[in-house]
């Protein structure tokens, strides 16, 4: 799972994660799946060694965006609470039960994983005008941009939080995919 995070580097004293910040044609050309789901609960364990605690979300899809599949997936990710421990990861968002989002989703055996951390949820909230509107929470994360000239360069996500609609997320991912808008 960290293998497919690709790229991130943990800065345990800024208590965040160091990530290439990624567009949305690279979120989506990286994610086998993109959908739109509603979180329906969630538990955490150790892994079968004792050296990390993992947590393993249940989803229920209500739109694919891109690719297609079963009506529920299992979202596995690091971190988490088991035995009164608690392990986190500055950078990797937990999904708390109800919440209502897009996912830039990875396939693995049987789970599936955020394809770029935090970068790959997409919250969704309901505007003054009924409308439904996508932002993302990029606490935790600060990006690093590399370039062959240059030496690399680390800086903070912006603060203010972009925020669209969900029909233009929504026709965004389905051109880039290839699909129908």
């Amino acid at each position: 799972a960290a293998l497919a995070l690709g790229g991130v580097v943990a800065a345990p004293a800024a208590r965040a994660t160091v990530a290439v910040e990624l567009q949305r044609p690279q979120l989506v050309a990286d994610a086998d799946l993109v959908v739109r789901v509603t979180v329906l609960d969630h538990r955490s364990a150790w892994n079968a060694d004792n050296t990390a605690i993992l947590t393993w979300t249940r989803l229920r899809v209500t739109e694919y965006l891109k690719g297609s599949g079963p009506v529920e997936l299992t979202l596995r990710q690091m971190g988490g609470e088991a035995e009164g421990m608690v392990q986190y990861i500055p950078g990797d968002p937990r999904l708390a039960q109800g919440t209502d989002a897009v996912l830039f989703l990875r396939r693995g055996d049987g789970v599936t994983f955020l394809t770029a951390m935090a970068q790959s949820v997409f919250l969704i909230d309901r505007g003054v005008d009924g409308g439904a509107y996508v932002r993302r929470d990029l606490t935790g994360l600060t990006f690093a941009r590399i370039t062959p000239t240059r030496p690399m360069e680390v800086y903070e996500p912006p603060t203010v939080t972009v925020v669209e609609t969900l029909d233009a997320l929504r026709a965004s991912v389905r051109a880039l995919s290839g699909g129908a808008p």
